[in-house]
């Protein structure tokens, strides 16, 4: 497979930068690929991550992934994009540097947008648009801890939904809230997608070699899922969480330190339960607490650091649809 002026032939690797337009100063607007290209046909799967400057959990591992893997014995085409946003991360920022856009909040992209606009106009119409399913990595940042598989609930979303089980991590998500992001619109293109949330947070000190195998697992299980490679999935647990989401924790307008009770997650929770308080910066007491409205059981996501950026979710709640033993 070629990609701009990366190729990869059959039982091959290639890495390059794939170029998607100029900055004003014209300097490269790029992105650093891998290409994979098996020893026989089979499905094109894109791995991609560091849409924000601040995930960076990712990149410590993926090209590790792709030294690990024997294109000899993949059948089919892996894709796998370790940072996508080289300014962000230049500069220690969720935004692009470029026009202070946010690379996962800009759907298909703009053929004739800002420099980010036109990045993810060209990344979508000549990489995802070629994949057969998308693996899309994320981490919570600096502010949030995350460790669940994530399925829009539009497209494919039986194959989505086996492939996210596939990815390994004990809890499942269906019912992903639809947003802005290039993965919602591959869904909606009809690709397998699965949003593959690990790390963040304190994570990346207290959890950093236990996340680093999780998103190892996630690419190896996928290509595994998909038939790209042989042998059994990984998984972490004996048994594995499908969760409806009906409950997208959000600030409701109270600010100041916030403590949520990371050891609620991956629990029952009853309504009027406690997961968190918000407390005063200088006199110490609480000025909310954040209660259950809806029984259900607590994903492992959410704030994990006191003082958090405007709109950051605080958890998520759902009812278990299914529980899958093993």
């Amino acid at each position: 497979m070629k990609i701009g002026s990366i190729e990869a032939k059959k039982g091959s690797k290639a890495f390059g930068f794939f170029e998607t337009g100029i900055t004003h100063s014209r300097f490269s607007a790029n992105i650093p690929m891998h290409v994979i290209e098996g020893s026989s046909d089979g499905p094109v799967l894109v791995v991609q991550a560091g849409l924000s400057g601040l995930e960076i959990e990712p990149a410590l591992i993926l090209p590790k992934v792709v030294q690990e893997i024997d294109a000899n014995e993949l059948s089919g085409t892996l894709i796998l994009v370790p940072l996508m946003n080289t300014s962000g991360f230049e500069f220690e920022q969720i935004n692009s540097v470029w026009d202070d856009k946010n690379l996962n909040e800009l759907g298909r992209g703009l053929e004739a947008g800002t420099v980010s606009e036109q990045m993810v106009h060209k990344y979508y119409s000549e990489v995802i648009s070629k994949a057969d399913a998308l693996l899309d990595i994320h981490s919570g940042s600096q502010w949030s801890y995350h460790r669940y598989a994530g399925v829009y609930n539009v497209g494919e979303t039986t194959k989505s939904r086996s492939m996210a089980i596939d990815v390994g991590l004990s809890q499942v998500l269906i019912n992903q809230p639809e947003d802005k992001s290039m993965a919602f619109e591959a869904a909606k293109d009809g690709k397998v997608v699965v949003s593959a949330w690990i790390g963040g947070g304190p994570g990346l000190r207290d959890y950093r070699e236990q996340d680093m195998s999780r998103i190892r697992n996630a690419v190896m299980n996928s290509m595994k899922s998909l038939g790209m490679m042989k042998g059994s999935v990984e998984f972490e647990e004996s048994a594995t969480d499908v969760i409806e989401a009906h409950t997208i924790v959000m600030p409701t307008g109270e600010r100041g330190f916030v403590f949520m009770d990371t050891d609620k997650r991956g629990s029952t929770v009853e309504v009027g339960d406690s997961l968190g308080q918000v407390r005063h910066p200088f006199e110490g007491h609480i000025i909310e607490d954040i209660k259950v409205t809806k029984k259900g059981v607590v994903l492992f996501a959410g704030a994990s650091w006191p003082v958090l950026p405007e709109g950051t979710m605080l958890a998520i709640v759902g009812d278990l649809v299914e529980q899958i033993e093993r």
